[in-house]
């Protein structure tokens, strides 16, 4: 498995193994071992929840539900959670050249998304599953990927418990 190959299945299917908007922090945790916290979105409010394994992101609602995920690919150095226990560790920053040959390799269609684009960067969008990779340019110079990232703007989420109105974990949750 290379970076590129497995940022292209997560082009075309929107996870990183059992990482993946709508599944479950307990589920995912199952699987891999628990995450490391990286805390709050928000100063103001304990939930969502920054959590990560490797150089993946999880945004975790209160209801223990995975709203975003983010692969941060600008480091030098990134762990994937590919199977391996520890995570597989790749050369960071692929270039566009290399994206777009991986997601076209697993026949993903993509095209450029040109709404709201910063100088200096520039994002490309899957049609079928809308994971956005997204470059960063620098004049002269081909451009790096710095994040891949889905997220979902809706989900089911269960109301808290009975005396957790600032959002906590139900108290009958024991993990984390």
């Amino acid at each position: 498995m290379t970076a590129i190959r497995t940022l292209a299945e997560f082009g075309s299917t929107a996870a990183v193994g059992p990482l993946r908007c709508g599944a479950t922090l307990d589920d995912i945790a199952a699987t891999l071992g628990p995450p490391w916290e990286i805390g709050p979105v928000s100063k103001r409010r304990r939930w969502p929840r920054l959590f990560s394994y490797g150089d993946v992101e999880l945004c975790v609602c209160r209801c223990r539900r995975v709203t975003m995920i983010c692969v941060q690919t600008w480091r030098d150095v990134l762990e994937l959670p590919v199977g391996e226990t520890p995570p597989a560790v790749f050369a960071g920053s692929p270039t566009h050249a290399e994206v777009t040959a991986g997601l076209s390799a697993t026949g993903c269609r993509f095209g450029p998304v040109t709404e709201h684009q910063p100088p200096g960067q520039s994002a490309l969008r899957v049609d079928s599953t809308g994971v956005t990779f997204t470059f960063r340019t620098a004049s002269g110079s081909e451009p790096l990927l710095d994040s891949a990232g889905h997220w979902i703007a809706t989900h089911d989420c269960a109301p808290p418990a009975a005396g957790g109105g600032r959002g906590d974990v139900p108290a009958d949750r024991t993990s984390f």
